[in-house]
């Protein structure tokens, strides 16, 4: 019996359960309200449905053609940096999904809007320290299936916007398909906070905070801010009743690219890397760059190439064979001896390096060692003319010897 209880437990569970997800997705669209809610990035570059790219380049018609800066560091930074936060007159927007700030980002922001700037937030839910300095508070306003189950996308249906301004009316009620409103506001001090636009329900999620010489603007609606909800039918006109209450000439203006990529509280200081690892594309060529850089240390470290030596040129060897033959012989002064042993080693170098036949030196053999040896033909012919006669001659004088050197000499020396 307690087993049948317990069985019919979980299939309730898992019914409603079910029911919950398959609801959620059929008022979501299905598959592709899915996939939609999973490329939700505010950010001024994407184009696509649920980016901001269109807001970001309309902003600078709005404010006689002042462009905005991207900023992708945390507030307090920024806010140090920036000396020009103090002159007042400066517009900074931030759009994101969910806020995730600091107490030093808090207190930059207090002081940025105390000092006369406007600080406009588009977003759907706030920071618990924003919302205690500012003196507000926020709600969730209806209730989906994405927020039981704590998954990431939000839910696509219909985004509904409307102001408060009398001078709007009738046109508005802006409405388009999107990330669903899921905040509002809850109280605020009505000394300081003006109401300026309202959900589907007459909810307050539009309004702006007087602190000191500037104001605070609050939007709890991102998809107001999105590519898809401006250029539908005349919702541009959204954009343009936010943007009246703005001052209509700022020094500068600012857009915020850093906090739409935090997805929970800051932990430490901030840091450049940070840059690189919010953005998966950098993050990756990041971690590849480092594993290269391990494989080559490790490379290196295992097997370094030694240094490879110069290698001499190679010297003529028959030039010095001649040389130490000579002098040998010089000493026992046997002139004759000498020369047979020096034409002896001269017609085998012949033979060796340039294949000829040396049993007939004529005409035909001199002609034919000029050409391969690129030695003159004269300077061949009068060394061959001494080997012949050297070869007949019982005594070789010692001038004879020398000219008969110096000839062969010449030709180790020149010849190819």
């Amino acid at each position: 019996m307690r087993t049948a209880i317990i069985i019919a437990i979980s299939v309730l569970i898992a019914g409603i359960i079910f029911l919950l997800v398959a609801g959620g997705l059929s008022q979501s669209g299905g598959k592709e309200d899915l996939y939609a809610a999973r490329h939700i990035t505010y950010s001024s570059r994407d184009k696509n449905p649920y980016g901001s790219y269109v807001p970001f380049k309309l902003l600078e018609h709005y404010f006689d053609g002042t462009k905005p800066k991207v900023i992708t560091k945390p507030f307090a930074k920024t806010y140090v940096k920036n000396g020009g936060f103090m002159e007042g007159s400066t517009h900074y927007f931030l759009i994101t999904k969910n806020l995730f700030v600091t107490q030093d980002d808090v207190n930059a922001m207090y002081n940025f809007v105390r000092f006369g700037n406007q600080l406009f937030l588009v977003l759907e839910k706030t920071d618990s320290l924003l919302e205690s300095s500012f003196n507000f508070k926020t709600k969730i306003s209806h209730f989906h299936p994405n927020l039981l189950l704590r998954t990431e996308p939000a839910e696509i249906g219909t985004a509904w916007q409307s102001f408060s301004n009398a001078h709007f009316a009738p046109d508005t009620l802006f409405t388009s398909r999107g990330p669903v409103n899921q905040y509002s506001l809850d109280y605020a001090d009505t000394a300081v906070t003006t109401i300026l636009g309202t959900n589907e329900k007459h909810e307050p999620n539009f309004f702006r905070v007087n602190v000191g010489n500037g104001q605070l603007f609050v939007l709890l609606n991102p998809a107001v801010w999105t590519n898809t909800f401006l250029l539908e039918k005349n919702n541009i006109k959204a954009l343009e009743h936010q943007m009246a209450y703005m001052q209509q000439f700022p020094s500068q203006i600012y857009w915020d690219e850093y906090y739409k990529y935090q997805t929970s509280p800051q932990q430490g200081d901030f840091s450049s890397w940070q840059v690189l690892l919010r953005h998966p594309p950098l993050r990756w060529a990041l971690w590849l760059a480092v594993l290269l850089l391990l494989l080559y240390v490790l490379f290196e470290g295992k097997r370094r190439q030694r240094l490879i030596p110069p290698k001499p040129a190679l010297a003529n060897t028959s030039l010095d064979f001649a040389e130490t033959l000579g002098r040998l012989y010089y000493l026992h002064h046997h002139n004759g001896n000498l020369a047979q042993k020096m034409i002896q080693h001269l017609l085998e170098y012949i033979r060796n390096n340039y294949f000829l036949n040396t049993s007939r030196l004529d005409q035909q053999f001199v002609t034919m060692l000029a050409r391969k040896s690129g030695h003159p033909q004269e300077a061949v012919a009068e060394m061959i003319a001494q080997v012949h006669t050297l070869r007949l001659s019982d005594n070789v004088s010692d001038e004879e010897l020398q000219h008969f050197y110096n000839s062969i000499y010449q030709f180790y020396l020149k010849a190819n």
